[in-house]
């Protein structure tokens, strides 16, 4: 129940920042970043929105790997990638 007001209230908070941003670009600029003023604020919105749900997920993904680790009795194992190398094969 907390995290959902927390949500609404980052979302909303999102909302308001884009509105007050919006009010002080030009069309021009708007028209630079390929924005319009009717979309601007719900595709802010949708941005933060699409962040939150991807933490929410990464945080469910630690939860059940902890327990199941827990539940089993074993260790998580780690293993270091170099990004240099990743999609090099």
């Amino acid at each position: 129940m907390l995290r959902k007001i927390y949500r609404a209230i980052i979302l909303a908070q999102a909302a308001s920042a884009a509105n007050r941003t919006l009010a002080t670009m030009s069309d021009r600029i708007l028209d630079d970043i390929g924005q319009s003023r009717d979309t601007f604020a719900k595709n802010v919105v949708e941005s933060v929105r699409k962040e939150l749900d991807r933490e929410d997920r990464e945080a469910a993904a630690k939860k059940l790997e902890n327990n199941y680790h827990k539940k089993f009795g074993t260790k998580p194992v780690t293993a270091n990638v170099n990004p240099n190398l990743v999609g090099a094969v």
